[in-house]
Formats: structure tokens, sequence, C-alpha cells
């Protein structure tokens, strides 16, 4: 029953108007059975529900504020909205994380977008959607009511803070605590947040490494330099025009430069182009030429990079001509009016068709793209055809600035065709596992103890036993997201529970070693571990199963080396991989835990009115990192 309810969210506040006192009720209610409840986590569930149900009315009063500002501008804040997020892409907007809750300049690129998806979302529950919901902007946004729309982003960005938190005890393993006014949000094992952070750091500096690397690399052109290149040429003659009627606004006139379409429909990538594919190839297992591959039965990863590089051009055609305005009020006004773009259905089809020349891919990579603005979770960056009934309202730059391709992929549930008839992360484990000498099966059917087995992998070296489940979820950019991972490693958990008991039993460890005809001992010690893809949860434990990340379990099977630029550091026990070396990195004084030590905790806060919401969470101190490893293992001198 409990397990129900937090997956289906019954009792979040958020759902019923921000109802604390309802919802706070209904769980002090459910702990009046505290003995019937079985389990001490179903208890401290009830006990979050309660103390996050503290913050309830002050998260209604965000709500309030929103709904007070969207009533007071209702056929303008939509368009204004998408243009204030449209320039912050655009021009690069960096957060700065020491500034309090209630500045501006505090929250990322990313997380206004969510805060501007909630208000859309809000919107559509106060009015219809038609085509006229995005036909103005609020030129007082530019001047006197400025203040206005960062004080409506702010209220959203902070409410989705809370709606976080309700994800993160609903569905994740985290807890809610009640101190004086401030509720803190942690997780119930601190190893699970700081493998969450680690995995999120380690994510990123991947993505660096590569990029670093490519960029060294005599890359391709950037989309930017070729616009910039074309602008000094004046290659675009024609291409804007400064329209006054129904409002003073640039203008492209597309049809009458066709040719500019040829840019589009070819195969050569641009440069950032390059640089989001090697953002995927951080989670990849194959080459990076696998990841140009089929999203649907029309469409290929290639048509969406060609449709991205469509509004990148357009963005920064705009952009260039606005910034050729000396007059900054002028070029403030054309920014607002010029630089969201309303397109009807038709118009955008004509358009894609002369880049793509398929009815049947054009109109299923619209379908792909295209968002109906609804009381529903909307993401602005992951379906950004904004559908209004018969036109499109399109934030180009924020289109442009997109992991598009991942994001497309994730929200159309398209995962299964993504990764293809054979998971490549499980093949290059079992390669691993065999170049370091091991005997490996997968895929193993079986039945032992009663129970009805398909191992994932099993492996045989030096008297040790290994058994992997392994979970190749996308990597996730919320705590909403986060659930799916959590939920595979879950599934793992279960199966090795089960894996670690049977086969403990000398007999049904024979049956498994007979089945493969491996003529070994055995009283083969046990050992398992969760692989994942991605490395969120990378250092976790789940009832004594490790969660490793499979290109770093990867490296310790095949190389044993932690690189640096000038030398290495060798995390073998010897000069040779042996079963032990496996059995601590998973076991013992791993790396793993190593890293986790690395992360010191601090505290992460949002003021919700008087009262405050707290994660407790981690920050890496890299030199503290640098000492616990170069303390653990020998250094190598690069060749």
């Amino acid at each position: 029953m409990v397990p129900r309810l937090r997956r289906a969210g019954v009792l979040r506040a958020s759902r019923y108007g921000y109802a604390g006192n309802l919802i706070g009720t209904l769980a002090k209610t459910a702990l009046q059975i505290r003995p019937l409840l079985n389990a001490p986590e179903r208890a401290r569930y009830f006990e979050s529900v309660i103390a996050l149900s503290k913050l309830a009315s002050n998260a209604r009063a965000l709500y309030d504020e929103i709904v007070k500002i969207l009533g007071s501008r209702r056929d303008c804040v939509l368009k204004t909205l998408l243009v204030i997020l449209n320039n912050q892409f655009y021009q690069g907007w960096v957060a700065d994380p020491s500034q309090p809750s209630w500045s501006p300049r505090r929250y990322t690129t990313e997380e206004y977008v969510d805060g501007a998806s909630l208000i859309f979302s809000i919107y559509a529950s106060l009015f219809p959607i038609t085509d006229e919901c995005c036909n103005h902007v609020d030129i007082a946004a530019i001047t006197t009511d400025a203040v206005v729309y960062e004080r409506l982003l702010l209220a959203a960005v902070r409410l989705t803070k809370f709606k976080d938190a309700e994800t993160q005890i609903d569905g994740l393993p985290y807890q809610a605590t009640l101190e004086g006014e401030t509720v803190t949000i942690s997780s119930i094992d601190p190893d699970i947040e700081r493998s969450v952070r680690l995995g999120y750091i380690q994510s990123d500096n991947q993505a660096i490494i590569r990029i670093h690397r490519f960029r060294n690399s005599n890359p391709p052109m950037s989309m930017s330099d070729f616009l910039d290149m074309g602008f000094e040429r004046d290659a675009f003659p024609g291409l804007l025009e400064l329209a006054e009627k129904p409002v003073r606004r640039y203008r492209m006139m597309l049809p009458t430069a066709p040719e500019i379409f040829s840019i589009f429909a070819g195969d050569q990538m641009f440069r950032e182009e390059v640089e989001s594919l090697l953002l995927l190839d951080v989670n990849n297992f194959g080459n990076v030429s696998d990841l140009i591959a089929d999203v649907n039965e029309h469409v290929t990863t290639t048509d969406i990079f060609k449709f991205q590089r469509y509004f990148t051009f357009l963005s920064g055609v705009y952009q260039r001509a606005l910034a050729r305005i000396e007059d900054e009020a002028e070029r403030t006004f054309l920014t607002f009016t010029s630089t969201v773009f309303v397109m009807s259905h038709d118009n955008l089809f004509m358009q894609m068709m002369l880049i793509f020349r398929s009815e049947a891919k054009v109109r299923s990579l619209i379908d792909l793209m295209k968002m109906t603005i609804s009381t529903g979770h909307i993401d602005l960056q992951y379906r950004p055809l904004i559908d209004l009934g018969g036109y499109y309202v399109i934030a180009p730059q924020v289109l442009a600035a997109s992991n598009l391709v991942r994001n497309t992929i994730v929200a159309n549930g398209l995962r299964p065709i993504a990764l293809g008839p054979e998971d490549q992360m499980v093949n290059a484990v079992i390669d691993a596992l065999k170049s370091a000498g091991f005997k490996v099966e997968s895929g193993v059917e079986l039945r032992a103890g009663g129970l009805d087995f398909e191992l994932d992998i099993v492996a045989w070296r030096d008297g040790h036993l290994f058994f992997f489940e392994c979970k190749n979820a996308y990597h996730p950019c919320s705590p909403h997201e986060m659930r799916n991972s959590y939920d595979h490693i879950k599934v793992g958990r279960d199966q090795l529970d089960k894996r670690r008991r049977v086969f403990s039993e000398t007999t049904h460890k024979s049956q498994l070693l007979k089945k493969h005809g491996w003529a070994v001992d055995p009283s083969a010690e046990v050992h398992t571990g969760i692989v994942t893809a991605n490395r969120i949860f990378h250092g976790a434990a789940l009832n004594g199963h490790p969660v490793r990340q499979a290109h770093e379990l990867i490296n310790v099977l095949t190389m044993g080396k932690l690189s640096g630029e000038e030398r290495s550091l060798s995390i073998w026990a010897g000069s040779e991989f042996h079963a032990l070396d496996l059995v601590t990195y998973l076991e013992g004084d791993s790396i793993a835990a190593k890293q986790l030590a690395a992360l010191d905790p601090t505290d992460w806060e949002v003021a919700m009115g008087y009262r405050r919401l707290t994660l407790a969470t981690y920050v890496l101190d890299p030199l503290k990192l640098q000492g616990i490893m170069e303390a653990s293992y020998p250094a190598v001198e690069h060749a």
C-alpha cells in the first residue's frame, strides 16, 4: 500500500492546491497505526510527509504570486517569458551559487527553464490555450515592469524546488526533517547523496575532457563562425526585413533565399553538433559513430541535429542583426519583438520539407518535438515546439542550447530503440572480464533453490564468483528523472539479494558451475555488483550490493590506472591484475569509497517566505581527493 502511494505521489501537497494541513493530517493518521506499517522506512516516509507539509503554505504563497502575475498579463506573459529565457541562453548566463536564494544570479538557465515550464503548466490550468496566447510581448518588461518578471521566475524556480523535494521523498531514498522553521531534505544513507553529487561531477568532467580533446584536434567550423563570416561578406542579403506592422520587428524572408536550406540538408556537422554528440558519448560504450542512429522508424539522430542547426542559424541571424543596432533602447525593443518565433503549422512544415524532402520524416520529427501546454509535467527543453493549436511558438536559442537528441529520446520513451538490439554496455563489461582472465557467461537461465533465474553476467577467477546485474538507464537531469535510475538499481538489488542467498549454498553453486562446464572449486566466494551506464549512484551500495559505473569498472579490469596529465596512479595491488583487485574495488577500500570521502557536507538553502527548504548535500574538495588518491596508490610516470 505505502509503496503504491509513493509511486503515485498521492501525498504530495502540490496535487491539492498545496493544502499542507490536509496532507499532514493524513500522514499523522497513518502513523497512528505504526505497528501495522511493518517497516521503519514506511513510518519514516510519513514523518517526512508531515515535515514537508509545513512548507506547503509557503509554497502556496509562491503559487498565488504566480497566479496573480499571470492574471494581470494573460495576453503577453508567455511570449515575454520565452524572450527572457531565449536571451539568457544567447548571452551565456552564468549562475553564481554563492548568492542568496532570492537573488536572480543564484540560478542556472536550466533552473529558469524548469521554472518557466511550471509557469506554462499553471497558465494552462487557468486559461485556455489558443493561438492568441503568444501574439504579444510585454513591452513594459523592458523598462518599468522588468522586476515583475524577475519576481515571477524566482517564485516559479523556488516552487520547483518544493516539488523536487516531494519527488525526492516519494521516489528516492530521501527524508524530510523539521527543525524550527527549516525543512531539510537529506538522503537516508549519506552515501546516496554523495554518490549522486559524485556522479554529476564525474559526468561533467568526462564531457569537459572530450570537448577539450576535440577542440585541440582541428575541429570543423562552428555555426557561430559561419554566421560571422557570412555577415562580414554580406552573404545573407535580404534575409531579414524590418516590418512596422502589427508591431515593429525583424521578419525572416526565407522564401526569397531557398538556397539557404542547403546548409541544413547536408550531413557535414558543425562544431556545436559534434560537441553535442560528445556529450552523448559520456555514457556510450561503442564508437562515437554508433551515436548516429535511428531514433524511430523515420528519424535519425542526424535529423535532429539538422533540425537544431536550422534554428541555431535563425537565432544567430536575428542576434547578429540586433547587435548592429547602436541605440540600446531600439535594440532591446526589437529583441523582445523579434527573437521568439510564432510559426503556423503549415509554414513550419514547408520549411522542414525544404530540408528533409520527406513528408513522413518531417511529420515524425515535428511530432517528436511538439509540446502541448498542459497542467501535467512539461519541459520546454524537451519538446521545444510549443503547440498553440494552429501555430507553434519557438524560442530558437533555448532549442539550440538543448541536448536535443538525448531529450527527445527521453521525452518520447525511445530509450529501448536508442540502445538497439544488444546492450553495448553489457558487451563491453563482458569483454573486459574476459580480457582480465575471467570465465564469463551472460544471459544465463537457470532454476535453483526453487527460483527461476536469468543472470546478466556470471564471472569466475581465482576462487571468486561474481554476479553482476547491468542497468543501462539514461543520465538523469532532475530528481524526476533520477527515479528511473534508482528504480533500475533497486531491481538489481532485489535480483542480487536472491542470487546471493541461493548461490552462497555450495549445492546451487555447483549446479551453476556445472551448467557452464567450469571445472572449478565450488567453494568460491560469492560477490555481487550493480553495474550502471550512467554515473549517478556510483559508489553507493544497496543491501551490500555495490553500485559501480561501467566505464570505471572496465578501467579497473583492463588498465588499472587513474590517468593524469603527467603521471598516473596504479590501482592494482601488483603489476598485474588479480581477482582480489576486483574484490577490493567492489567491497574493500575501493576507489569509489575514497572518492566519496573527498566530498564535504554543505547545505543548499531556498527561502520560502519565513521558512526555509534546505538540501543537505556535498561538494567535492579537489585537493582533498588528490591527497587521498596519491596517498593510496603509487605513481606511474608516463612513458
